[in-house]
């Protein structure tokens, strides 16, 4: 029998752990950036894995807390010209790769360890403009 994901952020994410890493990190921003408490509660449930990103994504309060900030990230890109698109495109690219060779290099040496389960998940997303 298989072993359970200890990221509850891996199946959205299909299996991808840069991306759940990446998933975890941006809800844990979100969240610090939002006074909705019962927004505050779904990241929460879903960072503990008592709820799934998918059961929770589509609620009213996801809505109320993501929609402006989508909007705001989508007025942001449309002003952008296409040069500008294109190496924020290949800035994000290279941030991924980069991620995904420290969780393919941390995952390694959590076997040579005998270690299970994410590390910290310590990176700072908070230079992110689009979510500002």
């Amino acid at each position: 029998m298989a072993e359970a994901s200890p990221d509850p952020l891996l199946d959205v994410a299909r299996g991808d752990a840069a991306l759940s890493r990446h998933l975890r990190n941006s809800l844990t921003l979100l969240r610090g950036k939002t006074e909705d408490p019962e927004f505050r509660r779904l990241v929460d449930d879903v960072l503990t894995g008592r709820h799934g990103l998918r059961d929770v994504a589509g609620s009213a309060a996801f809505a109320r807390a993501l929609n402006p900030l989508a909007e705001q990230g989508a007025q942001q890109y449309r002003a952008l010209s296409d040069e500008e698109r294109d190496e924020l495109a290949e800035l994000g690219e290279r941030q991924f790769a980069e991620l995904r060779e420290r969780e393919r290099a941390e995952a390694q040496r959590r076997g040579a360890d005998g270690e299970h389960g994410p590390d910290d998940g310590d990176d700072d997303f908070g230079d992110r403009t689009y979510l500002r």
